[in-house]
């Protein structure tokens, strides 16, 4: 039997190609940009493997598409007309991007990003406690 190595090594998964997936060049940037973030904190996380490759593809995926819809947010705002009634309505673009903002949360908490998940994806490395006087007491009374 052969064993043919895997793309990524260190079982950090490959970067996608963003160019293929995405026309904009803002698009492209910030997945990358974005892949390079997530794929660090996971690193020195300790919980970067090949096999959560595509939850971070999803995750920056979603990030895209939230900053493409804050983008339109921030020209048209929340609140936009219908085109022939005139009626205020949410925006879609408002729409969408709250629910990539839950798939965000989501698929970072999966990964061990967020604030509160943190600590329960890794183990938290502590520095060495300083010597204090009654280690070297209470040493001697146990030997």
């Amino acid at each position: 039997m052969k064993l043919t190595s895997v793309e990524g090594g260190e079982g950090a998964p490959p970067e996608p190609d963003w160019a293929s997936q995405y026309t904009d060049e803002l698009d492209i940037v910030e997945a990358k940009e974005r892949w390079g973030i997530v794929t660090r904190e996971l690193r020195e996380a300790g919980t970067l493997a090949m096999v959560n490759g595509h939850t971070v593809q999803r995750l920056v995926e979603f990030y895209v598409v939230y900053r493409r819809a804050a983008r339109q947010v921030g020209e048209l705002g929340a609140i936009t007309r219908a085109r022939r009634t005139k009626v205020p309505q949410t925006s879609p673009y408002w729409t969408v991007m709250r629910q990539a903002d839950e798939h965000i949360r989501m698929n970072e908490a999966e990964l061990g990003l967020s604030p509160l998940r943190r600590n329960k994806a890794g183990k938290v490395q502590r520095g060495k406690k300083a010597p204090r006087a009654a280690d070297s007491y209470l040493g001697s009374l146990s030997k």
